[in-house]
């Protein structure tokens, strides 16, 4: 994920002639040299840039914080993922040849304009909370049906079940796309009216307005599951499960079912000597436990998170739990780092993620996480009945 923005940050970030690019589809002359433009010149830049109308820098403004927040490993997955679908053969060589996050992203944003919206909804969907997600995994495998007549059905549907229950949700809109073998369903139903303190020219005024709640829809085929994001609306999920069905897989019933119930035994982590199973093509270099919540079994919601550092030690966490002798509990969260073989001239990536009881696991779907996923799979870390 990004670091927080800043203009500054991010100007120094971009190549000169990337800026000049952008500066330029908007028609914007700062008086300034991209030619021989350096990051010691930063700060003139940016006294250029905020001495912009109001408007114009706001709207320029919103797209750098957007560029910014994708320039991460997750973003830059994201761009080929949807390159992937659109048949973008030579994207992935191309991305590759430019160092640098920012340079990647912003290159995309001016060159691959179409591929934009659909991998900022992706990455968008990636860093969701895996404890929001409420899956489903019995449906028939079914066909989703993206044409747009099923996308208005669904997008209705959405509209009167909020409308009728709730009284907001009076518009909707549904925007599909593909990503690999699921099909991602992004709803934004109108919400509730609300009035907020905004900075209006040079005054503070209090404005109404209908602001767009999200739920979000994965659906795959293969695996027969459905998982919806629906924050603050964990309740609608089962309507919203049979809304689905009968709009975008034409069912015309679906059995009550709840979400999905398998849990993680991840007791076997609490042996020292437990060996992730994980094939050497996979780019991975090794896989160390960090963390470990241990729930007393005895007791009332009692209990002990042991934490330590395996910089130096990849065993540290284990020698913590030799040392204190715990009474007899079980794992109810493991955190996992796992670490990448390096690159020719970078350094090694790592991703570190949380798995928690019952079925929580903070991975998305896709590229590194993936991998890791096959990884917990193969070592006995499914989630089980």
């Amino acid at each position: 994920m990004a670091s927080p923005y800043s203009h500054k940050h991010f100007f120094r970030k971009i190549p000169p002639d990337q800026l000049a690019s952008y500066f330029a589809s908007k028609n914007v002359d700062l008086g300034i040299d991209f030619s021989t433009f350096n990051n010691k010149q930063a700060d003139s830049l940016f006294a250029a840039f905020t001495a912009l109308p109001e408007e114009q820098q706001t709207t320029i403004e919103a797209e750098f914080q957007d560029i910014h927040a994708m320039a991460c490993d997750g973003g830059i997955q994201a761009l080929i993922d949807e390159s992937a679908f659109h048949g973008e053969d030579g994207f992935v060589e191309s991305i590759s040849a430019i160092d640098g996050f920012h340079p990647k992203v912003m290159w995309a944003f001016l060159e691959k304009p179409h591929l934009w919206q659909g991998a900022t909804m992706f990455l968008h969907a990636d860093n969701v909370s895996g404890s929001y997600w409420k899956k489903r995994n019995d449906f028939p495998p079914v066909p989703p049906d993206v044409g747009d007549n099923a996308i208005k059905n669904l997008a209705n549907s959405i509209s009167a079940y909020f409308r009728n229950n709730e009284g907001r949700g009076k518009n909707c809109k549904v925007e599909p796309y593909r990503r690999h073998n699921k099909e991602y369903f992004f709803a934004y139903p109108e919400d509730f009216g609300l009035s907020a303190v905004e900075w209006v020219s040079n005054s503070l005024k209090s404005r109404a307005r209908h602001p767009a709640f999200e739920i979000i829809f994965v659906y795959c085929e293969q695996e027969g599951s459905l998982d919806i994001y629906a924050p603050n609306n964990t309740k609608a999920v089962p309507e919203l499960q049979k809304i689905f069905a009968k709009t975008i897989l034409h069912l015309e019933t679906l059995p009550d079912g709840t979400v999905d119930k398998r849990v993680y035994d991840l007791d076997p982590l609490a042996d020292a000597e437990f060996q992730f199973q994980y094939d050497p093509e996979s780019g991975i270099e090794r896989i160390e436990v960090t963390q470990l919540r241990l729930t007393l079994k005895f007791g009332s919601k009692k209990r002990i998170i042991l934490e330590a550092d395996t910089k130096h030690d990849p065993s540290a966490v284990y020698d913590l739990l030799e040392l204190l002798k715990p009474p007899p509990y079980f794992i109810t969260l493991a955190r996992l780092k796992v670490t990448f073989e390096p690159k020719l001239g970078k350094r090694a990536r790592t991703r570190t993620f949380n798995i928690t009881y019952p079925n929580s696991l903070s991975l998305g779907h896709d590229g590194d996480d993936l991998k890791i996923r096959k990884v917990l799979a193969e070592s006995g870390l499914e989630p089980r009945a």
